[in-house]
């Protein structure tokens, strides 16, 4: 019976889940951290699992949800945890301990709030928080100053909290209250006896012929009576090692070279041939990314809008190519945090080092603060932030309110740090209150550059100023404006604007966002030109002038600015807003022959949608007037001999040399051709923020509790106390490139330790340190730490070469190992169950990027391409790396198959199986789409429906079919070449283990 396509796919979860209750097949337990990937799913066990039991799909639903719902939670404990290190503790320690601080001996009203029991016990009036419950909680109801009684703080010190504090402390309370949990054992520790701090030692070296990694690894794994499992197949390696160095399977040629080189370099060819794809660096710069909070985009609303990080992109490739030309880490380092100083260092100017320093310009500060002190402060923040935690492993931001509560970190310490971002900036202003920023965008010129364009501006600006100081009658005639009869234009020489149209119909014609009223004359500015009006006088005498002007575009712009001149003389001056008209006061004036009375209408900011009707009357004393409309509409131009001339420029002398103009035009043009489009980035300048009282350089005080407007001591800009040896003599600029020299020398302790760790993560799933940002006290101890120093040393050695480490891991014995368990290595699975002693490889599933990417790349569409901006559009063939992350948007594919939150600086992903995850592979278009090009393919393969579906396994797994896949096939296809026939089978195939997981 079939299956209809509603019921069939239950999804990854669901069918795994289905195969261990009906006993599909024997359990044979995969090494995974995740329970719902503990058995492998062949694909002959899917198709007929959803043939016999597609009606417990609502069962399977169920149990999932309970899964999702114990994820969320612990989810949503870590994030409120963070929200009130962030948001509470501080708002807390500045507004509340004074008074109520067990640590101060501070208890008025027997009550403290630095400690859980506090809150809870309560002091005279009883509990101050009920979890989950504001409106019965005495400390809301004191701070929002609603009890009889109590009102907190006091009016007399400090008065009523802000109500976005307010709300701040109700969220926290109405999510439970949560404060990080206490750790037994995890005391304050000493610098002098913490690990993490010691010289990186030089421990034996292994014995002749064996890996120093392996020898590492297999004096624990003898300690404890276990041997290492087994060296994994060739197909197992291939595929494990093209997804850990470019996320994406290999392909059929690439497995079947690999298994036909027999050489003892076969492996080591494999290694050169991936390091040296594009790809590794779209693969590992990733990595990166995630640890630096990159995102596209800062928030919906303001999608590639001036306060976005419009140029993240460029940091972005500047990352891939970072890691694609193996760039020494140290330099990595030295140019992400001081590439603008070492940019405009004589002769040593390169545009990649001012766009290496967008780490800190995509940084998460919450833009938008009407308070621009506090904003600061966070920024900075932020700046400290990431450097601690990416480059040393130290989270130097908690000692932002207090000394830091494990670790060796002083206040002092965090504010000597700040001092150097504090005299960097990343805006060249803050906005008015409640304004968003706009973040500095720097020009990519080098020095020489820069001396030329600003020498072609000078000229640019004299010519400009020339041909502004003459008046220019328009010259170029244009008829049927916009398709519509007797809709006429004209304008200078060889320029859009300045422009006037006339309307010679009794009737309103509108166009574009225009609306030209019956016989109407409207003039439009340009850029920096205005479009003047001139009345030649054929006479001498009194004359009374009456001018009108109207806006005929009010959908758009910012409105003009115009003047009345007699010649030199203003006679009358003003600004019109958008949407206005402006009745100009009658003038009386006396003229002589040839006397200029001129009407200036020029742009007064963003200029495109400023159109503008004109009336304009000179009646003499004796005789007609003079009406601008009526004559233009009889004579339907403006004439070289005519009272009424239409020009370009402000000047108070008609010239009709159009060779001279022509000249001076065309040498404006070149000049201006000769610049090219110049290219900015968002990144990281000396000198702090304009302004603000730390413009130019300056060290820190230190901010008591935390707060901007409570100031302590001043701190010297300088490196942490318990790491550093010495501090820095002196310090030009900000110190930014002494602090990068600090943390990328040999001799720091934490910064080769920390990248080396990472690398061991990503090739492992976990680090020897399994807490790659927090090398601290709250972060776990190395499992090998001898095997760590031994990293870190050769790393330095090997000239802190990314590429290099690779290899070396790579080539280990350890990595090359199995994951998979056999009957007689349980022992060894019980005895190291966390796969500590790495007796045996981590199973890991695809991430959310090589998900995507893997659809992509077997039905052969795949946009392999490098660089440039980012796309938005999900079913887009481009890398998922190059698909948009909108920082604010959390419902995107990305961060349901658990990718990096935008918002975080992410050590390690976490990874949850949920059901969305399979509603997704069962409904998406995406998947779908891909599933029917598979077929498609699979059909047009020559040959049986056998040596079809061998094609098709070896594209998806590097494998060929097995004899029970061949079998059931055969029951299901019966047309090898209809594509409908195997659309089913390649979405089950997308929804297997085999596919999801890498072993």
């Amino acid at each position: 019976m079939d299956v209809p396509r509603s019921q069939a796919l239950p999804g990854i979860a669901l069918l795994r889940w289905l195969c261990q209750v009906h006993d599909c097949s024997p359990p044979k337990p995969y090494l995974t951290t995740h329970p719902w990937a503990r058995y492998p799913v062949r694909t002959a066990t899917i198709l007929s699992c959803l043939k016999t039991y597609p009606v417990i799909r609502c069962i399977l639903l169920l149990a999932l949800a309970l899964i999702l719902l114990q994820t969320c939670a612990q989810a949503e404990d870590a994030a409120r945890e963070a929200f009130f290190e962030n948001k509470i503790r501080p708002l807390l320690a500045e507004k509340c301990y004074a008074c109520h601080s067990a640590a101060l001996g501070k208890s008025k009203g027997d009550l403290t709030l630095d400690t859980q029991a506090g809150w809870l016990q309560g002091g005279e009036h009883g509990p101050a928080i009920v979890a989950g419950q504001p409106e019965k909680s005495l400390l809301i109801q004191a701070v929002r100053y609603s009890h009889a009684e109590l009102k907190m703080p006091p009016p007399g010190k400090g008065g009523k909290l802000a109500d976005k504090e307010i709300a701040s402390l109700e969220q926290w309370v109405r999510e439970g209250a949560i404060a990080p949990k206490a750790v037994p054992g995890k005391e304050p520790v000493e610098a002098s006896s913490w690990w993490a701090f010691q010289p990186v030692r030089q421990h034996p070296t292994a014995p002749p012929g064996m890996h120093p990694i392996d020898a590492y690894l297999n004096k624990k794994l003898e300690a404890k009576h276990l041997t290492p499992f087994p060296q994994a197949d060739k197909r197992t390696l291939l595929r494990r090692i093209t997804y850990d160095l470019t996320g994406l399977p290999p392909t059929a040629d690439e497995m079947s070279a690999y298994l036909a080189d027999t050489s003892p370099t076969a492996w080591t060819k494999v290694i050169d041939r991936l390091l040296a794809s594009p790809q590794y660096g779209v693969r590992w710069g990733r990595h990166w990314l995630d640890v630096v909070r990159y995102a596209d985009s800062l928030d919906e609303r303001s999608y590639d809008k001036d306060g976005d990080i419009l140029d993240a992109w460029r940091y972005r490739d500047w990352v891939v190519n970072a890691f694609n030309r193996d760039l020494p880490y140290d330099q990595f380092i030295t140019q992400q945090l001081a590439g603008d100083i070492l940019a405009n260092a004589p002769g040593q100017w390169s545009k990649d080092k001012l766009i290496a320093t967008g780490m800190y310009a995509i940084g998460n500060w919450g833009n938008g603060d009407a308070d621009k002190e506090k904003l600061h402060t966070d920024i900075v923040d932020d700046q400290v932030d990431v450097t601690s935690r990416a480059f040393l492993g130290l989270t130097v931001a908690c000692a932002r309110c207090h000394d830091h509560k494990f670790d060796p970190i002083s206040t002092r310490d965090y504010y000597a740090l700040s001092g150097f971002f504090f005299s960097s900036h990343i805006l060249d202003k803050f906005q008015s209150k409640g304004e968003g920023e706009k973040l500095m965008r720097i020009p990519l010129l080098s020095p020489d550059d820069k001396k030329r364009n600003e020498a072609i501006q000078k000229r640019v600006q004299e010519i400009d100023q020339q041909l502004g100081q003459t008046l220019r009658p328009f010259t170029e005639h244009q008829l049927h404006i916009a398709g519509h009869q007797g809709l006429i234009g004209w304008r200078g020489l060889g320029a859009e604007n300045p422009s006037l149209t006339m309307n010679l119909t009794d009737k309103p014609i509108t166009f574009s966002t225009i609306k030209l009223q019956p016989r109407a004359v409207a003039v439009h500015p340009g850029t920096k030109n205005a479009a003047t009006i001139v009345w030649k006088s054929p006479l001498g005498g009194k004359i009374t002038i009456r001018a009108k002007l109207l806006d005929a575009d009010p959908n758009c712009g910012n409105g003009i600015d115009w003047h009345l001149r007699q010649g030199s003389q203003v006679l009358h001056e003003g600004l019109m807003d958008n949407g206005s008209n402006v009745v100009i006061p009658e003038k009386k004036v006396t003229v002589q022959k040839d006397d200029l009375i001129l009407l200036v209408v020029g742009p007064r900011g963003e200029y495109s949608c400023d159109t503008t009707e004109v009336e304009f009357n000179i009646q003499p004393e004796q005789g007609p007037a003079f009406d601008l409309r009526e004559t233009l509409q009889k004579e339907k131009l403006p004439g070289k001999t005519q009272p009424w001339f239409i020009c370009s420029g402000t000047g108070s002398k008609l010239s009709h040399d159009d060779a001279a103009f022509a000249k001076l035009s065309d040498e404006r043009n070149k000049l201006n051709q000769s610049q090219g489009p110049t290219e900015f980035t968002q990144g990281m300048m000396e000198g702090g923020i304009a302004g603000t009282t730390y413009a130019g350089y300056h060290d820190a005080r230190i901010h008591k509790r935390g707060s901007y407007n409570r100031l302590g001591d001043v701190v010297a800009r300088g490196f942490p106390t318990a790491v550093a040896q010495s501090q820095p003599a002196s310090l030009p600029g900000s110190g930014r490139l002494e602090l990068a020299r600090w943390i990328a020398s040999p001799a720091n302790p934490l910064t080769a330790r920390v990248m080396v760790n990472r690398l061991w993560q990503h090739h492992f799933t976990e680090g020897l340190v399994r807490t790659p940002n927090n090398f601290g006290k709250l972060g776990t101890p190395p499992t090998h730490p001898e095997l760590l120093d031994y990293l870190a040393a050769e790393f330095i050695r090997q000239g802190w070469s990314i590429k290099a480490m690779h290899r070396l891991i790579l080539t280990s014995q350890a990595y090359q190992r199995t994951s998979m368990v056999s009957p007689d290595q349980q022992k060894a699975l019980q005895a190291d169950a966390e796969n500590l002693l790495l007796a045996r490889q981590h199973r890991r599933r695809l991430s959310a990027e090589e998900l995507r990417d893997t659809l992509l790349f077997v039905t052969g569409e795949l946009d392999s391409s490098l660089g440039g901006k980012s796309v938005r559009d999900l079913m887009s063939p481009r890398r998922t790396l190059y698909v948009t992350t909108i920082r604010s948007d959390r419902t995107t594919f990305q961060a349901q198959f658990d990718a990096a939150d935008p918002t975080a600086i992410v050590e390690k992903r976490t990874e949850a199986t949920v059901a969305p995850q399979s509603l997704w592979l069962l409904n998406n278009p995406l998947v779908l789409e891909r599933a029917r090009r598979l077929a498609t393919l699979v059909a047009q393969q020559p040959g049986t429906a056998d040596a079809r579906m061998h094609w098709l396994t070896n594209r998806l797994f590097g494998r060929p079919a097995t004899t029970q896949e061949l079998s059931l096939v055969k029951s299901i296809v019966t047309h090898a070449d209809k594509a409908d026939e195997w659309e089913m089978l390649c979405q089950v195939l997308f929804c297997s283990n085999e596919f999801i997981y890498v072993d």
